[in-house]
């Protein structure tokens, strides 16, 4: 008693769709394909008006920016966000230990590590510096 409905899914897949927004996103390959050839965004409008697409220049420009941004992930406007998978592990592996095992400074370490640029750390004393040793017996550390 069981019906094919493929042929039914796929006549239906196969016919345009009857919003323009999902007429967008289905175009949207040939749309970032002309755009990367060096054609403005007006004018694939203005061509696609030529061919019927009823739609104004704004709502237009509307449906492929939010059509680009659903397509896209959040991480292509990648200023270090790819690594936040590595950071939520990191924080369920702290959750794990125990209290007497966990660090107070290690976000504070973490952070200093991962800084950009250079970043001088001066000595304590200046025969730490030349000699490599430091006098216990000083008397500016009591």
């Amino acid at each position: 008693m069981q019906k094919d409905y493929r042929p039914c899914l796929e006549k239906l897949a196969g016919a345009p769709p009857k919003r323009k927004a999902a007429l967008v996103r289905s175009l949207l390959p040939g749309i970032e394909a002309a755009l990367h050839s060096g054609q403005s965004l007006k004018d694939i409008w203005e061509t696609l008006g030529n061919e019927g697409l009823q739609m104004t220049y704004h709502v237009f420009h509307m449906t492929v920016w939010r059509a680009r941004k659903t397509r896209e992930p959040t991480a292509t406007s990648s200023r270090g966000t790819q690594d936040k998978p590595s950071e939520s592990q990191g924080l369920q592996q702290a959750k794990v230990e125990t209290v007497e095992g966990r660090d107070p400074f290690a976000n504070l370490r973490r952070l200093e590590e991962d800084r950009p640029g250079f970043h001088w750390r001066g000595t304590r004393s200046l025969k730490t510096l030349v000699r490599g040793t430091e006098d216990t017996n000083d008397k500016n550390k009591r």
